[in-house]
């Protein structure tokens, strides 16, 4: 793995940076820009944010800023987003300095290579789904800084997802071998859920890529072993520069996006950001385009070793065929349709060009005489097949170059392929129409001699022999009196590349270097550049020399350091060519009014600001285009000074492959970022803004989210009198109510500048009939946080200590926006939210902490409306009870010394006043009870009895509200049985009566109705907080097809991303060893919420084990009590229950419904755990003797009045349309004379309740 450990060593002192006594010692990069010492299991932190402040080993921290630092032009060591670098000092210290020199300067021992920064790894299977990997992991009190094979059976190295293993999440780790059969391996993981980027990341770090489908039975393949949305294929490019093109070095054959997915433009979008590809398994495997930034699931491809291109000599041609590795082509301009075209060029014993690689692509359009505005044949085509792609000569396509949105998507038919455009990029046409065509055929064999230099244009080049430093390299070029390369334009580049592309050799030295100063790239030839082509990534904050690279990324530009040795290339001109005259130097046009000039350039820039319209990134460049210009481009220090004040886009972004460009097509020859940048934060920052009050210190660009809201700055030419604006533009429009409020979309808003803790900024609030804030998607939020100042805002969410979240108006969490390590898990006494003024982030706040708030109300209060009161009013006691002095509470006098009826260790009142459920627990409670909790059979029965007699419902101790959001008995004891009513219970009334029937229903608690209550000796049993066993592990079926359970206190899961039906989710479950999950509580909940939340953008809803029987009610399939419910808005309306992924909230579904499905399983106790201690047999025997005898009246009773009919066989799993019947059974004479006319006494001796009916 790339993380290998390595020892830092100053050269200047001569020490090391860790050691361990006198020896030194290894580190190595982990998670979170973390320096690990491998031999003492501790992390490289700073004492504190000063010069000075000692560097030494701590505790590893994932959390704390002092332990995360960056690498700085390979060989500085800065501590992250701090102006502070590692000094080592004589005295063998090490400590921050601000200062760079000499003693600042770390190499790894062994090498002359820069160090580089780390590597994250993206897990493979287990249960973390593709999380990064956590290093170091803590592990049985074991530290481990890389993947580990320990305690895998398979002997798979893993890795940890989780500093300290709490949660036990982990997954493989990635492995780069090569050593593999030839042939095509795919890798499914449909348990992931990552953006482009990172599973971009996850198949290469496996020397493999995102799948590339290239013909029909590949596809075949791919649809018959997923069931999932799957990242499978990519383009980072803007749709407005370049084409649709697999990221990997196979071809893009077949291309048929989905028309479905959007009606009116269909695929791919035009949207900015969209330029992501997903195969969508759902319905045909269509492709559809998206934004990158979606998680989702993705396929990794890794091929065999393909063998080396063959290297033609280039032999002889006929006359006025220009030859090129093994063939002649000639280009001709006549019009033909495709088919005489192709006729045409067979007559001379040839084919329509066959493109295969870039180097042939580079070669076509660079020394053929092509011009961008030709249109030419070439051999490719779709007729046999539609939408699969063919050379006219069937040889393999393994290269394509599509225009941007192409190949055409349409019904009519276009079949046929021409070249066209300034990069030579490919369209497909009607056959019919007319155009020049390019024929190719093989060379005659016959050998020229040359010296080793190839013409092109006005210059020849040549490729060196031996590998030489950058230095060298130039040496050996002039001493033939030649200099290294400069590239012009994108023809001279494509030129070099048919050159070297297809060699071995990984990279060959161009003249470009920043190594004389890091901000400006120039040439050993000259300081003017006209062109740039940067590979991925570059050339970020690097400094060194460059390279052109072959092979997948040829002609692409890497900074390598200086020191390394490559091939490279020499250029001169011609002999006889004549040196264009410069033109004589005019007075350069003016600037028009409130623009300046830019530099020496002739273009002129203006900053757009305003404090009420910014623009993304993408809004702002539409702008600019509009006007006939674009954003501007920075090329030297001194057209830094083009603007004072504030930040603004500029025209730099980030292009994969390609790395940063200017949107105007400029060279990318100088740069000017500040400390740390580019940093790609989260791989979410690719757009750039300059920040113009530094533009004259050591940076002053930084990277940024595109779509954040910005000032921009505009360039146009120079000599425009008058800008004409052709865009319309669109913003956020609002109004202002008399008192205030900004109107936004049918809500109001009021910003509340003065602070205020929490309580008080609410109450603020809801004196104006308002409450906080309730953010409900990006829109709201965006609109927001450009209505807001700097500082801190309140809004209306809620953290409790156990990391959930919810919103004070119960209105449901659809959209969050939490800011890096938010919200802070470890911060217990911060349990209100506040939005930062930074791009509207979410951060946890200590709720007494004074902060600015943001008020919202749907509607405008009526006129001459007061707030409601804050202080309750003082209220009279209710009938038969009485005030007691000045305490609060009424008091009821009672002459009875005994409570209720006995039974057991119970004893039941049934209070036959109406009160709301509130009053009737105080009640309950004045005579040291509660409100009845039926948790025995013959409880349930007495209660039962008494609704029947009284002919009226009564509350019982069920009131959810009162009990973290499940139905619990107030008095702490568990539900163990339930008889809920058809439709209950229901999702928003939170109490609980027993109905005249004997089931029990839902109610606000506000209702009134008389109640039951108990007084009890019985206590109920601690809840245990230890959690012992293991997950069990899944052998039921094949390894490569297996999962990993994810504990969660006595409980294992799996996640399975499979979309299959309900009833076939319940068996896979059974076949895994479990069952599909119930739910037993809000705890439980927010776990499943927590793990599912991940696949929102591939996944709706998981399956659960909840279902309707066949008498209406609901049941989970694992017997659970049905003690908790989550259904969301007018849920349920069909027959069987899934969670869904965007709020955690409760749907139905039918049974033939595709979901992903959720498994559940008890942990098996580890190995060696005694059982648990036995109880005789014999005694058993007596004690359910015992029991049968004294409960043989109840028994009777119950078994005479119950209108339930016998168990039968009820399995949802079965559906065959038959239902059982329930029993019919005439009560109406036993309800009419039912009556308790004598109760015997209860002793000791005769301890069970008789009942005279």
């Amino acid at each position: 793995l790339i993380n290998s450990p390595f020892i830092l060593m100053n050269k200047a002192t001569g020490f090391c940076l860790a050691k361990r006594g006198t020896r030194c010692t290894e580190i190595r990069w982990t998670t979170g820009n973390r320096l690990f010492v491998v031999s003492t299991k501790k992390c490289l932190g700073a004492q504190g944010k000063s010069v000075g402040s000692e560097v030494s080993q701590y505790d590893c921290d994932e959390k704390s800023d002092l332990q995360k630092w960056v690498c700085q032009n390979g060989t500085l060591l800065n501590l992250k987003e701090q102006p502070f670098y590692i000094e080592v000092r004589a005295d063998e210290s090490i400590v921050l300095s601000k200062t760079v020199g000499p003693n600042n300067q770390l190499t790894i021992v062994g090498t002359s290579k820069p160090f580089i920064s780390p590597v994250e790894y993206y897990t493979i299977g287990g249960n973390a789904f593709g999380k990064i990997c956590m290093f170091p992991f803590m592990y049985k009190d074991r530290w481990y800084g890389d993947c580990t094979t320990y305690d895998s059976k398979t002997k798979r190295s893993w890795c940890a997802t989780e500093t300290k293993y709490q949660h036990e999440q982990q997954g493989y780790c990635p492995t780069s071998c090569k050593n593999f059969v030839t042939g095509a391996y795919y890798q499914v993981n449909m348990q992931a859920a990552l953006t482009w980027a990172q599973a971009d990341a996850s198949c290469k770090q496996q020397a493999a890529f995102l799948v590339s489908i290239v013909d029909p039975v590949e596809k075949a393949f791919l649809t018959g072993r997923c069931s999932l949305k799957i990242l499978a294929f990519c383009d980072r490019l803007s749709l407005e520069q370049w084409p649709w093109r697999w990221c990997s070095s196979r071809t893009h054959l077949k291309c048929k996006f989905d028309l479905n997915y959007h009606i009116v433009s269909g695929h791919p979008l035009p949207n900015p950001g969209h330029n992501c590809a997903v195969l969508d398994t759902s319905g045909q495997f269509l492709w559809q385009s998206s934004t990158c930034t979606k998680k989702l699931g993705y396929i990794c491809y890794k091929g065999g070793i393909p063998p080396a291109p063959p290297r033609f000599e280039e032999g002889f041609c006929s006359n006025n065929w220009t030859p090129y590795n093994g063939h002649c082509f000639y280009l001709y301009r006549t019009p033909k349709s495709w088919p005489n075209a192709l006729t045409e060029c067979r007559k001379e014993g040839s084919e329509l060009v066959n493109i295969r690689n870039i180097e042939d692509q580079s070669f076509v359009i660079s020394q053929l005489g092509y011009v961008p505005s030709d249109e030419l044949w070439i051999g490719l085509n779709d007729r046999t097949t539609e939408g699969l792609f063919d050379w006219s000569d069937h040889t393999t396509v393994t290269f394509t170059s599509w225009e941007p949105g192409e190949p055409t998507v349409s019904t009519v038919e276009e079949d046929c392929v021409l070249i066209k455009g300034e990069n030579g990029n490919w369209a497909d046409r009607y056959c019919d129409e007319k155009h020049g065509y390019i024929c190719m055929k093989q060379n005659a064999i016959e050998i020229t001699g040359d010296e080793g230099w190839r013409r092109h244009g006005s210059f020849c080049y040549f490729v060196g022999t031996e590998t030489k430093t950058f230095e060298e390299a130039n040496e050996d070029c002039k001493s033939a009196a030649s200099y290294l390369a400069d590239v012009s334009n994108g023809v001279d580049n494509a030129f070099l590349v048919s050159l070297v592309g297809l060699r071995p050799e990984k990279h060959f030295w161009i003249g470009l270097t920043n190594q004389n100063n890091h901000d400006v790239f120039t040439w050993t030839n000259t300081a003017f550049v006209r062109f740039t082509h940067w590979n991925g990534g570059m050339p970020g904050n690097l400094q060194g020399c460059v390279a052109m690279a072959s092979g997948v990324s040829a002609g692409l530009w890497d900074i390598l350091p200086c020191t390394n040795k490559e091939k490279y290339i020499c250029k001169y001109m011609a002999e006889g060519v004549v040196s264009t005259v410069p033109p004589q130097t005019q007075t350069p046009p003016k600037c028009p009014d409130g623009w300046n000039r830019v530099g020496t350039r002739n273009v002129c820039a203006k900053v757009n600001k305003s404090s009420l319209v910014k623009k993304t990134w993408f809004e702002a460049r539409d702008y600019c285009r509009a006007i006939g210009g674009d954003l501007l481009s920075i090329h030297s220090s001194s057209e830094l000074l083009v603007a004072r004040g504030g930040k603004a886009w500029i025209g730099l972004h980030f292009e994969n492959p390609n790395g940063y460009v200017w949107t105007d097509g400029s060279a990318l020859n100088f740069q000017h970022w500040q400390e740390g940048e580019p940093s790609n934060a989260n791989n979410d920052e690719t757009c750039t803004e300059f920040v113009l009050y530094n533009w004259d210190e050591q940076g002053s660009w930084n990277e940024l989210n595109c779509e954040s809201y910005n000032d921009w700055l505009c360039q146009i030419r120079a000599g425009r009198e008058k800008i004409y604006l052709f865009l319309k533009i669109y913003f956020d429009e609002f109004n202002t109510t008399l008192d205030g409020w900004l109107i936004w979309k049918g809500k109001q808003y009021f910003l509340n500048r003065m602070s205020k803790s929490m309580e008080e900024a609410r109450d603020f609030c809801k004196r104006r009939h308002g409450d906080l804030l309730v953010i409900n998607n990006k829109e709201e939020n965006i609109f927001i946080w450009k209505q807001v100042g700097y500082g801190l805002w309140y809004i209306g969410l809620s953290v409790d200590l156990d990391g959930s979240f919810w919103w004070l108006d119960d209105t449901p969490v659809s959209y969050q926006r939490w800011d890096e390590n938010q919200p802070n898990s470890n911060a217990f006494d911060e349990n209100c939210v506040t939005m930062g003024y930074h791009k509207g982030y979410w951060r946890t706040s200590n709720c007494g902490r004074e902060a600015q708030s943001i008020c919202e109300r749907s509607t405008s209060p009526p006129v001459n409306t007061t707030a409601a009161p804050t202080i309750s009013l003082k209220g009279g006691c209710p009938q038969t009870w009485k005030k007691f002095g000045s305490k609060e509470e009424c008091v009821l006098m009672s002459s009875s010394s005994a409570f209720g009826f006995k039974l057991l260790n119970d004893s039941i009142k049934a209070v036959t006043q109406n009160l709301t459920w509130a009053e009737a627990k105080k009640l309950c409670e004045n005579d040291k009870a509660n409100l009845a909790s039926l948790r025995t059979e013959w409880t349930n029965a007495y209660v039962e009895l008494l609704a029947l007699t009284l002919k009226t419902p009564l509350w019982i101790g069920l009131n959810k509200d009162e009990t973290q959001g499940y139905f619990r008995f107030i008095d702490g004891w568990h539900l163990s049985s339930t008889n809920w009513a058809e439709f209950e219970p229901s999702r928003n009334k939170p109490c609980v009566y027993i109905d005249v029937d004997g089931k029990w229903r839902t109610a606000f608690c506000n209702q009134t109705m008389n109640s039951v209550c108990m007084m009890s000796t019985d206590v109920p049993p601690t809840e245990s907080t230890v959690f012992p066993g293991r997950c069990p592990e899944d052998t039921s079926v094949e390894y490569q097809d297996s999962y990993t359970w994810l504990p969660y206190k006595g409980n294992c899961y799996l996640f399975v991303t499979d979309e299959i039906e309900w009833a076939d989710a319940a068996s896979s479950c059974v076949r895994h060893g479990g069952v599909l999950t119930s739910i037993e509580d809000p705890l439980e909940q927010a776990f499943l919420k927590s793990n599912i939340e991940v696949f929102q953008d591939s996944h709706t809803s998981f399956w659960i084990g909840i279902f309707k029987t066949h008498k209406g009610s609901w049941a989970w399939l694992d017997k659970t009590v049905l003690d908790y419910i989550n259904w969301g808005e007018d849920e349920p309306d069909s027959d069987f229950g899934a969670i869904t992924t965007k709020d955690g909230t409760w749907s139905s579904g039918r049974r033939w419904h595709d979901r992903a499905y959720i498994c559940k399983t008890p942990k098996e106790p580890h190995a060696g755990d005694d059982p648990r201690s036995r109880v005789h047999t014999s005694l058993v025997v007596v004690m359910l003797i015992a029991i049968i005898s004294t409960m043989i009246v109840v028994a009777f009773w119950l078994y005479k009045r119950s209108p339930r009919p016998f168990p039968t066989f009820e399995n949802p799993l079965y559906f065959n349309g038959e239902k059982s019947q329930p029993d019919v059974v005439d009560t109406n004479k036993l309800i009419e004379n039912a009556e308790v006319s004598e109760v015997s006494e209860v002793s000791p001796e005769n301890p069970e309740p008789i009942f005279i009916l």
